[in-house]
């Protein structure tokens, strides 16, 4: 049985995800404080750690956390730049760093150990976001928020993209729990019904 903990890290509250299976796990997005991480972690194996997008505020913690686990690190082919460009990435706003470990790129379905996603690609918030889901699990980053979306203002952003994304995702015949990169969490189903940037569609 999958199990999601979410350790809320860094300057702007970001959700670091760990999904754990038996043994093993996935790290989503470590914004920051690695050693609160391997302490969430425990004595589970570190697969490798997937990012939903390259802003500065979900990757922080990726190269400490390499350096201790040696695992792998997976980015979609759009958004490998931004770990390299601290002004691509925007922690040039706070404190510019870039993210020097290498990386793999997502396939449609992305199979690391025991664990396979289905990969929707999903620009707007960056033109590399992704959606990443397992079972009935939504991994989205900050393309969806609870009754909201993701800014598109930043290097990469388009709001023309996330519209197009957002005609994509009402597709979607499935009712996926949502693990948001931001704030509380929710439902597909319940962003149909309650999210305006859905509804209008």
């Amino acid at each position: 049985m999958k199990e999601v903990i979410c350790l809320v890290l860094g300057n702007v509250s970001t959700n670091t995800y760990i999904l754990k299976e038996k043994e093993h796990c996935i790290i989503f997005d470590p914004a920051a404080n690695p050693k609160r991480i391997l302490k969430e972690v425990g004595s589970c194996h570190v697969d490798a750690i997937c990012l939903t997008h390259g802003h500065f505020d979900h990757i922080q913690a990726v190269d400490a956390l390499v350096k201790q686990l040696h695992c792998d690190v997976y980015i979609s082919e759009a958004d490998e730049e931004m770990l390299r460009d601290s002004k691509k990435n925007a922690s040039i706003m706070i404190e510019p760093f870039t993210v020097e470990a290498s990386v793999h790129h997502y396939q449609p379905i992305t199979k690391i150990g025991n664990f396979e996603f289905e990969v929707m690609e999903a620009s707007g918030h960056t033109k590399g976001s992704v959606l990443l889901m397992i079972d009935d699990l939504m991994f989205c980053g900050d393309v969806l928020f609870k009754e909201g979306i993701g800014r598109c203002d930043l290097y990469g952003g388009s709001f023309s993209q996330m519209k197009a994304t957002l005609k994509k995702i009402s597709k979607i015949n499935k009712d996926y729990k949502i693990y948001c990169g931001h704030g509380e969490n929710t439902t597909l189903y319940d962003e149909f019904k309650n999210n305006p940037y859905l509804k209008e569609l």
